[in-house]
């Protein structure tokens, strides 16, 4: 079989990038960075305004600014080249855009895109969605129910009225009539030390959009924590202290069998009689139970009780002094394994509904500050632009004035979309694949991403939505008899082959494969980058360094508390990585080393 050579790797990117570019079909792309993902997304612009689509008419939404710019900037640039290119040199690009000869009408349209798409009314829509969504309730603020004036919050103006709400409430704790919140509180910091319960504040301020959903659901505290009992298979009313009381009363124990297993293993080994005694002085006291019950636990279980149970509950001598007392144990230690996960599952019960307490009440002083000041945050824009597009008195309304003015939708960076986003965008484009007679130009929508960075959870972002909206836009493309490509970039313009190999090899491992949703199918990268070489090192974590503690009574010196011990593993492991680099780049000694050697170059890094 005859090598994959440059040119066939080459020839095979472009076909696929020229079947995702194709404007008369809706397509979802995979694409790994690096494969020309940013490429595609202008290709698939050009296409569409080759086609004769208005600019206007076309929708980008991009993940950042720094993206909707750089995209906006290539387009423009790509354009204004094309009203400058000599026939031969125009005729060669639309060749490569088109897969074959531009006819001469389209080489006109080509040289009068530029013009085009500077007369446009607010020119070329392309934009991050949270700014498209800000353009959205701008345009219909009454029917969105926000002020006509309202201003947008930035990260660090919306974490400081956060922060505020926050001293707020929990300094109304010690009000008489806030006995609710005082039991959250202290029910949260049992579990919570002191910095511990500043770091969970902080998670349950930014965790705001998915609480404030969550409490929507459920119609409040009351409802989510009814909603968790269910969950955790709990009987409402069920409580810490009744499930304990439950659990040592004489009518759920066998206490012939224990107190029989008991006299058997008395005859047994120490084990066997430390254990007896033990479950004796449980069983004589029923109204100390209670009381001691982690430490019966601690008969059955390993790690105080916390742990496996026991592989070995009596020994073979306790056993031959009370045959079948083993059946008496393991049945007992059964149910207290049951008591166990109940008693977990009330914790969880309890700790969660303590902090929805505290955070519904942050969430109420946070909304009114906003409210006062007319101001919404990048959460507020996408939740209130979905609620707008979801409600029936006006969704129509907007979307036919929307609809009006969009026929095809572009999503940059996909894998980071978020369910609520994914919403949004659903909801835009519910019209463009209604069948025909429902619209005079059949709308597409065109999406982009890596399922393998959805592991970093930016903005929420979940490869299983990805997925499943992957799926959505298939069933209603196959509904509508329009068509809907899935095209896979797997060639790499950047990388060389070693990295793209540790990336497959990564992911050939199930687990890892498991969490992309990709249907059991495995990831094959590919590299233009043919001979040229690459490594990959795996690093070693940096342990936090070992700090021995100060003499006693030593006198307190500025600036000890910032010495090199003390820097964080993270930071650690960035000055490991900076000196790795400046040893390779800039250090004089460094310069024969071979690692600090770009072979294919024949100069230093």
């Amino acid at each position: 079989m005859p090598l994959d050579t440059r040119d066939a790797k080459q020839a095979r990117a472009e076909v696929a990038q020229r079947r995702a570019a194709r404007p008369d079909a809706s397509v979802w792309v995979a694409a790994s960075a690096g494969t020309g993902k940013t490429k595609v997304l202008i290709d698939r612009v050009l296409s569409l305004l080759l086609d004769g689509t208005e600019p206007g008419r076309i929708l980008c939404l991009t993940f950042t600014k720094a993206a909707a710019a750089e995209m906006a900037n290539r387009l423009a640039e790509d354009l204004a080249k094309w009203t400058a290119d000599p026939d031969a040199k125009l005729t060669e690009k639309l060749t490569r855009l088109l897969g074959r000869t531009p006819e001469p009408e389209e080489l006109q349209t080509a040289r009068r895109l530029f013009a085009r798409v500077l007369d446009t009314p607010g020119g070329m829509k392309i934009q991050t969605i949270h700014a498209f969504c800000q353009s959205l309730l701008g345009r219909f603020p009454l029917e969105a129910r926000v002020a006509p004036h309202f201003q947008v919050l930035d990260e660090r103006s919306a974490a400081e009225l956060l922060t505020a709400a926050r001293e707020e409430v929990l300094s109304r704790s010690d009000r008489p009539d806030a006995a609710a919140l005082a039991d959250a509180l202290a029910e949260v910091t049992a579990h919570a030390h002191e910095q511990s319960f500043d770091e969970l504040m902080g998670e349950l301020t930014r965790e705001r959009g998915r609480i404030a959903r969550l409490l929507e659901e459920h119609d409040g505290v009351a409802g989510t924590r009814a909603a968790l009992y269910r969950a955790l298979g709990l009987a409402e009313g069920e409580t810490i202290g009744s499930v304990r009381a439950s659990a040592c009363a004489d009518e759920a124990l066998d206490l012939l069998g224990l107190r029989l297993a008991v006299a058997g293993m008395e005859q047994g080994s120490k084990t066997d009689v430390i254990k007896a005694r033990a479950i004796a002085n449980w069983l004589e006291d029923p109204r100390r139970r209670e009381e001691d019950l982690t430490r019966y636990f601690a008969v059955f279980f390993t790690k105080g009780g916390e742990g496996e149970t026991y592989k070995t509950l009596i020994t073979k001598q306790g056993l031959a002094a009370a045959p079948g007392a083993d059946l008496v144990l393991s049945a007992e230690a059964a149910r207290l394994d049951k008591v166990r996960a109940k008693l977990r599952a009330l914790t969880v019960v309890q700790a969660s509904a303590a902090l929805l307490e505290i955070g519904a009440r942050i969430l109420d002083a946070y909304e009114r500050h906003k409210a006062a000041r007319a101001l919404l945050d990048y959460d507020d824009l996408i939740l209130k632009t979905r609620d707008l597009l979801r409600d029936r008195s006006v969704a129509q309304w907007v979307l036919f004035k929307l609809d009006g003015g969009l026929d095809h939708l572009l999503v940059d960076e996909a894998q980071d979309t978020s369910p609520d986003q994914w919403d949004v965008i659903r909801m835009l484009t519910e019209e463009f694949f209604a069948g025909e007679g429902r619209r005079d130009v059949p709308g597409t929508v065109f999406a982009v991403g890596d399922a393998k960075q959805s592991i970093y959870g930016f903005q929420r972002a979940d490869p299983a939505a990805f997925a499943a909206m992957r799926a959505h836009f298939s069933e209603r493309a196959g509904a509508a008899r329009q068509r809907m490509e899935a095209v896979e970039l797997n060639v790499s313009f950047r990388s060389a082959a070693s990295v793209l190999a540790a990336v497959d090899g990564v992911f050939a491992e199930a687990p890892a494969r498991d969490g992309l949703m990709l249907d059991g199918q495995g990831l094959v990268h590919d590299s233009l980058r043919v001979g040229q070489a690459g490594r990959v090192e795996v690093w070693p974590p940096a342990d936090p360094a070992e700090i021995e503690p100060p003499a006693p009574w030593a006198v307190p010196i500025a600036g000890d508390a910032g010495g090199a011990a003390e820097v964080p593993p993270r930071a650690r492991l960035a000055w490991l990585l900076a000196a790795k680099i400046w040893r390779w780049t800039r250090d004089p000694e460094g310069a024969d080393d071979p690692e600090s050697r770009l072979d294919s170059k024949d100069r230093r890094l």
